[in-house]
């Protein structure tokens, strides 16, 4: 786990080391171990190194083939590298070091561009060729490990954080219009876009070729269904399912304990955490390291899953450590986070992650095994179970659904989950259905709070460009490609990146091995949801490893205080933040509406928790990269 950077002028000009040295720094924490600097003419590449695998010197990077005419910098890990290594060596290249890095240099010299598609694992890879001129920049298949680029007339710049992209004066710090439309829809900014305008996000399974001042990307990598592969699994037992689901996993977690210093598992009790512990546990014969957060308020289950990972870690008899986050640890924390995250946080969950990250490295554990991918492979969100109930409430009669169902329905009482549900499957347009469970801001509201019309632009382009592939798929499988595509990289894995880089520590998920992911796709949607038990094959793998208590709890996702804690500890800061007289001076929001939604929120007579956190991170970001506190060298370290 690292940090890449660099930087290629059109114009003639040689790049200068003080400024790749200056985008290679402001990513430390990325890589605390070693910073390596490479310059030939144009091109300049940065790299901040954490070492995990080969921790001498012969490790380093950028680093370069036997003639110098490959260069490399190389951020994440290549987990089939022994096996590329071997087939290189009888092919006649030779070895140095031990690093997977050094395998990345030897397979563009034999492959080409094909390279990347010979590669297992997760990274962000940038490849000079001094001979052809031409830069490489290719990001892996789903996503695990960001980089974003900048591009104009005279040179492009890339990293693996945005905040080194920044060190160039040249590069505008200013909002993107639609990306701030975007994330007030979904609460995270789906890319290629980022909430800065002209910087842009690589997308998983692309690779960008730049050469002579114009870049080509394309895409090297997509999940499809393989029909083949998809009536042997009709046609065989759901034992023989459930057993091939466990196998796979298991070899996946074997690889990624691969590492040169210690390995634990982040935990939270449910069964994707539980379930990578417990494997660890079976494969390294002895107690693994676990490591869990929660809330002040540790005694409310609904805070805290505290009760079920230490259910678990007693279990596997895991070597267990806790960190508690209290209302004045989250506000202090806040700042820091957004500016290690580049983009404004959209939901509270990001902020544990850093203290759990940072609780990993002071207990002397570099690498964190998460279970991030597990609901997005066999369907574990609660908008999964509401897409099967939507079926049966379209095919019944009107008569019975308006004149009895729905009277019903309005009976109960009306939890957030209850009436989004509700609202979901009365929506014959599959489109407007999967974006009914994702919209934080509804059009009308967006419209009103925003000072331009966006005229229902979000997620437009991204669904649009994904629609094609989904054609001929079970509704299911098509929300579980979108949310595969879009939410897991652009949201779930890029917090937990940034999170476990801001503490210096590699996180690890063994559910997107992208052969397990081929196999997950490929299961049948009716045997991920099953009558209404959502990830149910999975959960039927587990049942040898996992107690049912674990196994068959109810998902709780990761609950927060927050709702509370912007009406009592967190009121000031909200107050002076969104609703003061200095406040919201950028302009881009309606006052009046603002203060309306918190006002609303702070007498109790609604909860708009999920539209004031994201204005409230919003500010803080404008504030520390654009605003009269930005400056290039801003740093929470």
């Amino acid at each position: 786990m690292c940090g890449i950077c660099g930087k290629l002028y059109f114009d003639g000009r040689d790049s200068e080391r003080a400024g790749i040295e200056a985008m290679t720094d402001v990513m430390e924490h990325r890589g605390p171990d070693d910073r390596g600097v490479y310059i030939d003419g144009p091109l300049g590449l940065g790299h901040r190194r954490l070492s995990i695998i080969d921790l001498s010197s012969l490790g380093r990077q950028p680093m370069m083939n036997e003639d110098g005419n490959v260069a490399v910098v190389f951020n994440g890990e290549i987990y089939n590298y022994l096996d590329i290594r071997k087939d290189l060596r009888d092919a006649g290249h030779v070895f140095r070091s031990q690093s997977d890095t050094e395998v990345i240099v030897h397979a563009y010299e034999e492959y080409g561009t094909d390279f990347a598609s010979r590669l297992n694992g997760m990274f962000a890879i940038a490849v000079w060729d001094r001979r052809k001129t031409e830069l490489v920049v290719v990001r892996d298949r789903l996503g695990i490990k960001p980089v974003y680029y900048y591009m104009d007339g005279g040179f492009i710049a890339f990293a693996s954080e945005i905040k080194s992209i920044l060190e160039d004066p040249g590069v505008p710090r200013e909002v993107d219009l639609q990306a701030l439309s975007n994330f007030l829809t979904l609460h995270y900014v789906p890319g290629p876009r980022t909430m800065f305008r002209g910087i842009m996000k690589l997308q998983p399974g692309h690779m960008m070729t730049v050469s002579r001042g114009v870049a080509r990307i394309r895409r090297y990598w997509e999940v499809r269904k393989d029909e083949s592969v998809v009536n042997r699994m009709r046609k065989a037992g759901e034992q023989e399912v459930a057993e091939h689901v466990f196998s796979a996993l298991r070899e996946s977690v074997r690889k990624r304990m691969q590492s040169d210093v210690p390995v634990g598992a982040l935990l939270s009790g449910g069964l994707d955490s539980s379930a990578i512990l417990g494997l660890m546990t079976e494969l390294s014969g002895r107690p693994v390291h676990s490591f869990t957060v929660g809330y002040s308020e540790a005694g409310d289950d609904s805070v805290s899953e505290f009760r079920y990972s230490r259910k678990a870690a007693s279990h596997f008899n895991s070597s267990y450590h806790e960190t508690v986050v209290t209302a004045e640890r989250f506000l202090d924390c806040l700042p820091r986070a957004i500016w290690h995250q580049d983009e404004p946080i959209g939901e509270p969950a990001s902020i544990p992650l850093y203290f759990v990250s940072r609780l990993a490295k002071e207990n002397g554990v570099t690498v964190l095994l998460t279970g991030e991918g597990s609901d997005e492979l066999f369907a574990g969100y609660n908008r999964h179970w509401g897409e099967v109930l939507s079926r049966y409430y379209m095919l019944m009669p009107g008569v019975l659904r308006d004149g009895v169902l729905n009277p019903l329905i309005r009976m109960l009482p009306r939890s957030p989950l209850l009436k989004k549900g509700h609202r979901s499957m009365s929506i014959r347009d599959f489109r407007e259905r999967y974006m009914s469970w994702h919209t934080v801001f509804p059009d009308d509201l967006k419209r009103e709070i925003l000072r331009y019309d966006d005229s229902k632009s979000a997620f437009k382009d991204v669904f649009e460009r994904l629609m094609p592939a989904t054609e001929g798929l079970d509704d299911i499988d098509r929300i579980l490609l979108l949310d595969l595509s879009v939410w897991l990289p652009d949201d779930l894995l890029m917090k937990k990146d940034k999170m476990g880089m801001a503490a210096s520590v590699e996180a690890r998920v063994p559910f997107l091995d992208y052969t397990f992911v081929e196999l997950a796709f490929n299961i049948p949607a009716g045997l991920k949801v099953r009558r209404l038990v959502t990830k149910y094959i999975l959960k039927r793998s587990m049942e040898r490893l996992l107690p049912d208590e674990i196994t068959y709890r109810k998902k709780e996702g990761f609950p927060t205080p927050i709702s509370r804690w912007l009406r009592s500890e967190l009121k000031d800061f909200t107050m002076d933040t969104l609703c003061s007289t200095g406040a919201l001076g950028h302009g881009l929001f309606d006052k009046k509406v603002v203060k309306r939604l918190v006002e609303a929120h702070m007498s109790g007579r609604e909860d708009h928790n999920r539209m004031i956190f994201p204005l409230l991170n919003f500010e803080v970001w404008h504030r520390l990269f654009l605003g009269m506190e930005a400056s290039p060298r801003f740093n929470y370290l």
